[in-house]
C-alpha cells in the first residue's frame, strides 16, 4: 500500500467509529427507552475518546506528512482529502481526550434533560447541563484558538472561514428589513384563511404521503429510511444509509411534511457525493450553510410555491382526506401565510430569519460572558417581543424549542439563515440555466432541477470552500440580496 492507501484506510476505519457514534446518537433521538440514557453516554464517550485517539495518533501524522511531501504524484481529489484530512487532524489534535469524552458525555446527558425540561415545560431542569456546555464550549475554543472571537472559533467548525466580523453586518441588515417590512408583510397575507390547516390528519396518511412525494423528489429508499422523533433532522451512516426524521401532530400535516421536505434536501445532498469517494472529504459537505441551502430549496422553494400544490392536491387529498374541501390555490396560499410564531421550525419563511438572529445574538453573549444562563429565558422573551411582536408564553414555545444547545452546537446557528441566503442564488440560478425546463416542477418534475444542483453542489464534496462554491455555481459569492428578493417578490403577491 502506498502512504495515501493506508491514510485512507485510517480515516476509513475513524468513520466507522465516528458514524457508530452517530447511529447510537440516531437510535437516542428516535427509539432508546429513558432509563437506557445513562449508559448510552458511557457508550458514546468511550467511542469519541477512541475515535479521538486514532485520528490524533502519531501514525495519522506520520502518513500525512508523507503524503504532504509526495503531493506531485497524486492526483487533485487525493490531494484535497489530504488537505482535508490535515485540517480535521490539526483541530482535533488540541482536544485532549478526556475533554473530548467529556464534552460528548455531558452532550449526551444534556440532551436528556432538554427533552424533560422541554415536555415539563421548565427551563432550570436543563440550565444545569447549559452551564456545563457553554463552560466546554469556551474551553474548546480556547483550545482551537482564534483571533478575534472566541465565537468564532466555534463557527468555523461548521462553517470554514464564517467569522462574526463578516457575518454581523449581514444579519443586522436583514434584521431590520424584515422587522421593519413585517407589519406589512402580515397585512398583506392576513386574510388567508388558514384555520383548515387545523384538522384530522391521520398519521398513518400523513406517513404514505412524505413517502410518495419524498420518492418523487427522488430521494432513495434503499438507501435511507424516514422515522419519528421529537425534533426532525437527518444523519448520513454510510454511504448508503441516509436517515430522515420528522415529527408528526395528527391535527396539522404541514408539521410532518414540511420537515420531511427540509430533511430529504439534507438527504438529497448526501446521496448525491460520487460513490468512488466515499469514505473521504470529497465525499462530504464542505458546509453546513451549504447542507441547510439544500433542505431551504426544497422545503420552501419547491414545496411553498404554486406548482407544488398544483401537482400534489389530488394525492394529497387521497390520502389526507380533510383536505378535499380546499383548491390548491387555498393551500398554497396558507402554507404561506405570514404569521408570527414561537416554533423555529413552524415558522413562516418571512420570520423564520429573525430565530435565527435571535440565537445567533445570545450564543455569541452567552460565550463571551456578557449573558448568564439564568437569564436566558428574560432576555429571549424581551427580545422576541421587540423582533415578532408577541409575547412568548413558556419556554418550552421559547428559549427551549431548539435541542442544538444541547448537542454542543454553540455557532452551528448561523448556518441556517446562510441557508436561505444560498437556497434563493441558488434557486436564482437554476432558474436561468434551466429555463423552461424548471416549468416540469409543475408536473411532479423534479429530475432537472436535482440535477443542476447534482452537478454544480453536491458532486464536489469540500473540494471548494463554501465561497467558492457559490461562486463557481452562481457567478457570486453569498450574498443577501437574493433572499431578500426572493421574499418581497413571493409575499407582497400572496394576499
Amino acid at each position: 500500500m502506498t502512504d495515501y492507501e493506508k491514510l485512507k484506510t485510517q480515516f476509513r476505519e475513524i468513520g466507522y467509529l465516528n458514524r457508530t457514534i452517530a447511529l447510537l446518537d440516531w437510535d437516542h433521538e428516535t427509539y432508546l427507552p429513558a432509563k437506557g440514557v445513562d449508559y448510552r453516554a458511557d457508550q458514546q464517550a468511550f467511542l469519541s475518546g477512541m475515535a479521538h485517539n486514532r485520528l490524533v495518533g502519531a501514525k495519522v501524522q506520520e502518513l500525512i506528512e508523507a503524503c504532504e511531501s509526495n503531493q506531485a504524484n497524486l492526483d487533485t481529489h487525493e490531494q484535497i482529502n489530504i488537505r482535508e484530512w490535515r485540517k480535521d487532524y490539526d483541530r482535533s489534535v488540541k482536544l485532549p481526550t478526556e475533554f473530548v469524552e467529556r464534552f460528548e458525555k455531558t452532550c449526551s446527558l444534556a440532551k436528556a434533560s432538554w427533552a424533560e425540561a422541554r415536555r415539563e415545560n421548565k427551563f432550570e431542569v436543563f440550565s444545569n447541563h447549559l452551564e456545563q456546555i457553554i463552560d466546554l464550549s469556551r474551553q474548546k475554543a480556547d483550545y482551537y484558538g482564534y483571533e478575534q472571537s472566541a465565537y468564532d472559533a466555534l463557527m468555523d467548525v461548521y462553517e470554514p472561514g464564517c467569522t462574526t466580523e463578516s457575518l454581523s453586518p449581514i444579519f443586522a441588515d436583514l434584521k431590520k428589513s424584515i422587522v421593519d417590512w413585517l407589519p406589512e408583510a402580515i397585512e398583506t397575507t392576513q386574510e388567508i384563511n388558514d384555520a383548515f390547516l387545523k384538522d384530522d390528519y391521520p398519521i398513518a396518511g400523513q406517513i404514505k404521503l412524505n413517502e410518495i412525494i419524498s420518492r418523487a423528489l427522488e430521494f432513495d429508499f434503499e438507501s435511507g429510511r424516514i422515522d419519528a422523533t421529537t425534533h426532525p433532522f437527518c444523519t448520513e451512516l454510510g454511504p448508503h444509509d441516509v436517515r430522515l426524521t420528522t415529527r408528526y401532530e395528527a391535527d396539522d400535516f404541514t408539521v410532518s411534511l414540511y420537515s420531511v421536505l427540509h430533511e430529504a434536501g439534507h438527504g438529497l445532498y448526501e446521496q448525491g457525493f460520487k460513490s468512488e469517494h466515499a469514505g473521504t472529504p470529497m465525499a462530504e459537505a464542505v458546509s453546513l450553510g451549504i447542507h441547510e441551502s439544500q433542505s431551504r430549496l426544497w422545503e420552501n422553494k419547491v414545496g411553498r410555491a404554486p406548482a407544488f400544490w398544483n401537482d400534489w392536491h389530488s394525492i394529497a387529498c387521497e390520502h389526507l382526506p380533510a383536505l378535499k374541501r380546499f383548491t390548491p390555490e387555498q393551500l398554497t396560499k396558507a402554507v404561506n401565510r405570514v404569521s408570527p410564531s414561537y416554533i423555529r421550525v413552524e415558522a413562516d419563511e418571512v420570520t423564520y430569519d429573525l430565530h435565527i438572529i435571535l440565537r445567533y445574538e445570545l450564543e455569541k453573549a452567552l460565550i463571551a460572558g456578557d449573558l448568564h444562563v439564568k437569564d436566558i429565558p428574560g432576555v429571549w422573551n424581551e427580545q422576541f417581543k421587540v423582533m415578532f411582536g408577541i409575547e412568548v408564553p413558556d419556554d418550552a414555545q421559547g428559549c427551549l424549542q431548539d435541542i442544538h444547545w444541547s448537542m454542543g452546537g454553540f455557532g452551528y446557528f448561523p448556518t441556517y439563515s446562510l441557508g436561505n441566503l444560498n437556497s434563493a442564488q441558488l434557486y436564482a440560478s437554476a432558474q436561468k440555466a434551466l429555463g423552461p425546463q424548471l416549468g416540469d416542477l409543475q408536473n411532479g418534475n423534479y429530475h432537472g432541477l436535482l440535477e443542476w444542483l447534482r452537478t454544480n453542489v453536491h458532486q464536489f464534496g469540500k473540494h471548494y470552500s463554501p465561497a467558492q462554491l457559490m461562486q463557481n455555481a452562481t457567478g457570486k459569492p453569498t450574498q443577501p440580496d437574493y433572499h431578500w428578493s426572493y421574499l418581497k417578490d413571493r409575499f407582497s403577491s400572496m394576499g
